[in-house]
């Protein structure tokens, strides 16, 4: 007969068991990692974890390969490229940095793109270095065309004031004969009463005089 005990360590033990079994998938997907190709070297992919064995083909300098083990003992790493090739190739020649080779393009267009907004700094700052100057431009010449009515006012006040002075000066001499003229008049017809004033007696008395004598 069975024992409880002996039970329950069967059940544990299925369990841990269980738990190894589901674990496995996970490992394997883990051991999995991106790795690249030095720069520097040409490596030949072999059929197993040394260089005794056949080899496959080769794998460009800075390709990206997909890590998959590592034999401990020839140091040699499991990888599978690109093309879905699976083989062996020397340890030393793979490493978790991303290679210059394969960061190139990323690189490139990096510099293209800063090209790009460097071009379009510059445009801006050349579009407004021509936008300032036509300002600039455009405000001497209005500058000048002020200064040109300016001196065209200053003209126009100094005739206006000279015809203001020679107005009023001719208003002063008008004023001064039309006083003289008023005198000359005052004093002529003064003169006429005057005279006519001296005359008005003496008229009368020649006529009694001329009468006397015809009577006599």
């Amino acid at each position: 007969m069975i024992s409880s005990t002996t039970v329950k360590d069967t059940l544990v033990k299925s369990k841990v068991l269980l738990a190894l079994l589901c674990s496995l998938p996970w490992l394997g997907h883990a051991e999995a990692a991106t790795r690249y190709i030095s720069d520097n070297v040409y490596a030949f992919l072999h059929a197993g974890p040394g260089n005794q064995y056949r080899i496959l083909g080769s794998i460009n300098a800075g390709e990206p390969v997909e890590y998959l083990s590592r034999n401990a003992d020839s140091k040699y790493v499991q990888i599978r490229d690109k093309d879905g090739r699976t083989g062996w190739v020397d340890g030393q020649f793979v490493q978790t940095e991303e290679s210059f080779r394969s960061r190139l393009p990323a690189l490139e267009q990096q510099l293209a793109d800063a090209r790009q907004q460097l071009a379009s700094a510059d445009e801006r700052h050349r579009q407004d270095v021509q936008d300032k100057t036509e300002r600039l431009q455009r405000q001497e010449q209005e500058l000048d065309e002020l200064h040109e009515q300016l001196a065209e006012l200053r003209q126009t006040s100094d005739r206006l004031a000279a015809d203001n002075r020679r107005l009023s000066s001719l208003m002063d001499d008008r004023e001064h004969q039309m006083r003289l003229d008023w005198l000359l008049r005052g004093g002529l017809v003064a003169g006429v009463g005057a005279l006519v004033g001296f005359l008005l007696p003496l008229i009368p008395l020649r006529r009694k005089r001329r009468q006397d004598r015809w009577m006599n």
